[in-house]
């Protein structure tokens, strides 16, 4: 099974990143290449929503800095199977192109977009020696991309949140829409850096506009679109929330952030050794290197300072939306990313529960198991713990039925 991981396994020593951000990534307008053929699932062209749009409960998000959104070519593909879309205006940190996976539906209006972990990287070090970011020296192809879809322990996994047989998959009639993960830069970035191992492009942010050029007229009648990522795609998943609502409309994007899980500013300054935050280096070496400064949410005050802003962010800017962070209370990579110990990781944690879910509204909510690991969403059985018996599948699926007793899990 390929790393669906953040992990950064090797670097110890890192310093502060010595390359220099040279230019800006564009995402295009329009369509990419031309899908596979066959019968389209969602064929009507749809408008696709406009920029500055408002998410339902009437409040409006931001105009984007990339301006207007233009809805491109629908997608279509065969009913019920995976589907390779190529596109030639999203990029892998190598500079060559890359495209996305459908597997479209008829059966429900419903979408799950789930974007691939897999890393992260922001120096020679990090990208060219010690390679830490899946895919970003070497692309991402359709091979990939099957290879995946045949994993079982992954997007091929029985009963999980991908299996149409299982009846108790909650997202078992949904269209799915894989995002894969090439860039580096937790799906956040807008940048291309000049290293002394080659040009990096990371420009997963601007990938992600170029997918919704294409992915919202696909469903133009859809009813909820989740959001959801693992890892780096957790990240990613919380990163790209505003501007994937802001495409979609009045149709809500809900958000399921699986082991993306922030730090807070007193967390990050114990960090020492290794990982991003260590020596001083702290958040401004991924500010610079991925462009950051362009793909904030324009509301977000806090983003500029701070990384862990977006949560409380998107609490006020999406009051009516449902929000979930999973993760496991002693996480087995996340601390090697931010250079903290696992202890430290475990504080930084129920810090952020406390500022960001249990001092908001019943819309936010959280799953953590007390156990060394990382990433949930492929043991959909996991419970919190031994006093309480809620599994991940079944908490997963009264967020998205906006069952009413849907709540927190913690032991």
């Amino acid at each position: 099974m390929r790393a669906i991981h953040l992990s950064l396994v090797g670097l110890l020593g890192l310093t502060a990143c010595s390359s220099t951000p040279a230019g800006q990534s564009t995402a295009g307008t329009g369509g990419g290449s031309s899908s596979s053929s066959g019968s389209n699932a969602s064929s009507s062209s749809g408008t696709g929503g406009a920029s500055a749009s408002s998410s339902s409960g009437g409040t409006s998000t931001s105009t984007g800095t990339g301006g207007a959104f233009t809805p491109g070519t629908p997608i279509t593909a065969t009913d019920s199977a995976w589907t390779w879309v190529p596109f030639d205006n999203a990029f892998c940190g190598d500079g060559s192109t890359v495209g996305l996976g459908v597997n479209l539906s008829t059966t429900s209006s419903r979408v799950l977009v789930y974007m691939e972990g897999g890393g992260a990287c922001w120096s020679d070090l990090t990208c060219y020696t010690a390679k830490s970011a899946s895919y970003f020296t070497t692309g991402y192809k359709e091979t990939d991309f099957t290879a995946e879809t045949t994993d079982t322990t992954y997007l091929a996994e029985a009963g999980g949140f991908f299996d149409r047989t299982a009846a108790s998959n909650p997202f078992k009639d949904y269209s799915y829409v894989y995002v894969p993960y090439c860039t580096g830069d937790i799906h956040g970035g807008n940048n291309v850096a000049t290293y002394t191992g080659g040009t990096g492009h990371h420009v997963g942010f601007a990938n992600m506009t170029a997918f919704l050029e294409r992915i919202v007229p696909t469903f133009p009648s859809a009813d909820r679109v989740i959001l959801a990522g693992s890892s780096a795609g957790g990240f990613g998943a919380a990163f790209n929330w505003w501007q994937t609502q802001e495409a979609f409309g009045s149709i809500r994007v809900d958000l399921i952030d699986d082991s993306g899980t922030p730090m807070p500013p007193s967390i990050e300054a114990e960090a020492t050794g290794f990982g991003f935050a260590a020596n001083g280096a702290g958040e401004s070496v991924l500010r610079t290197q991925w462009g950051l400064a362009k793909t904030f949410p324009p509301g977000c005050t806090g983003c500029a300072t701070q990384l862990d802003a977006l949560l409380p962010f998107y609490a006020t800017a999406f009051p009516t939306h449902r929000a979930t962070l999973l993760s496991y209370i002693q996480d087995s990579v996340l601390p090697t990313f931010y250079g903290i110990t696992t202890a430290e990781f475990t504080t930084g944690l129920n810090d952020e529960i406390a500022a960001d879910f249990t001092a908001k509204d019943t819309n936010f909510q959280y799953f953590t198991v007390n156990a060394a690991n990382h990433v949930l969403m492929f043991d959909p059985t996991l419970t919190p713990g031994t006093t309480n018996t809620t599994t991940l599948q079944t908490f997963i699926t009264q967020m998205v039925t906006d069952d009413a007793s849907w709540t927190s899990q913690h032991p």
